[in-house]
């Protein structure tokens, strides 16, 4: 198979939570991709083993998700020398190198669509996203008053100065799709994706179920974990989703959906209801 080469991209993560998540991630988008360069923005951590192609950077600590919309709208200029940088998470990565066109590179800003926002503010997600110089300049505009989250500030409350006055070219939604998915059911041919509720498209269940060991318990207490565990139950992978229920609940949360979820995937599981082979698709 022939590799889709972007000598102008550099694939890049800032995770100072999950790193080892992280990435794996970004080993996952550079299976088929080569890239100019590969940034792992992180602190305190060194991986066990090397990993080739990857250059991680120690950047001091990242917090919260604040000190994150910070260090991408502020700092990440600094350590990127191509005309784009493409933003991922632990959470999303490239999964059709074949969606690709040429075209993504003309634009400044290709993120997920937001399907509640008006199409004229609607691209996109930062978690997957593609930027330009021109954009990371627009995120050090001292204009930019507010700073998080940080593809909010971008794509909708400064919208109108980072467009009109600085002169960032958003990409249309019907390219966008292409480009990534988040918050819409996948229809079609995208080049990426971010969300965790999508990983059961994507990975197996016992890689998802070691995925989710390395995950501290704040994401365990939050919305995306009851998405992610209503996404593996449809995709039958009953074993892991009651895993990620019993950790929700020590996690602290003892709410009527988790209880919920945590029969479903008790009945699941008694039905015989379990996904066998790869990944769901």
């Amino acid at each position: 198979m022939t590799r889709l080469s972007l000598p102008q991209v550099t694939l890049c993560a800032v995770d100072a939570r999950s790193p080892a998540l992280a990435a794996q991630a970004l080993q996952r988008s550079m299976a088929a991709v080569d890239f100019a360069r590969v940034l792992l923005l992180t602190h305190g951590w060194q991986p066990a083993t090397p990993l080739p192609g990857i250059e991680v950077v120690d950047i001091g600590p990242v917090r919260s998700g604040a000190e994150y919309s910070h260090v991408v709208l502020r700092r990440l200029p600094a350590f990127i020398d191509t005309s784009h940088v493409l933003v991922t998470q632990w959470d999303g990565f490239v999964v059709d190198a074949a969606a690709w066109t040429p075209e993504f590179l003309q634009w400044d800003y290709l993120g997920a669509v937001w399907p509640e926002q008006p199409a004229g503010r609607s691209v996109g997600n930062g978690g997957f996203s593609l930027r330009s110089q021109r954009l990371l300049a627009a995120g050090t505009d001292a204009r930019l008053t507010a700073e998080h989250p940080e593809d909010v500030v971008l794509c909708r409350d400064f919208r109108a100065l980072v467009e009109g006055e600085l002169g960032v070219r958003f990409a249309p939604p019907e390219l966008a799709r292409r480009f990534a998915v988040e918050n819409e059911a996948v229809t079609g041919p995208t080049f990426g994706f971010h969300g965790c509720y999508h990983l059961p498209r994507w990975l197996d269940e016992a890689t998802l179920q070691a995925w989710l060991g390395e995950l501290p318990d704040p994401f365990f207490r939050s919305r995306d974990a009851r998405r992610l565990a209503k996404a593996m139950l449809r995709a039958r992978m009953a074993r892991g989703a009651a895993g990620l229920i019993a950790r929700t609940r020590a996690a602290g949360r003892h709410d009527p959906q988790t209880c919920l979820l945590g029969a479903l995937a008790r009945l699941q599981s008694a039905l015989g209801l379990q996904h066998r082979g790869g990944a769901a698709r």
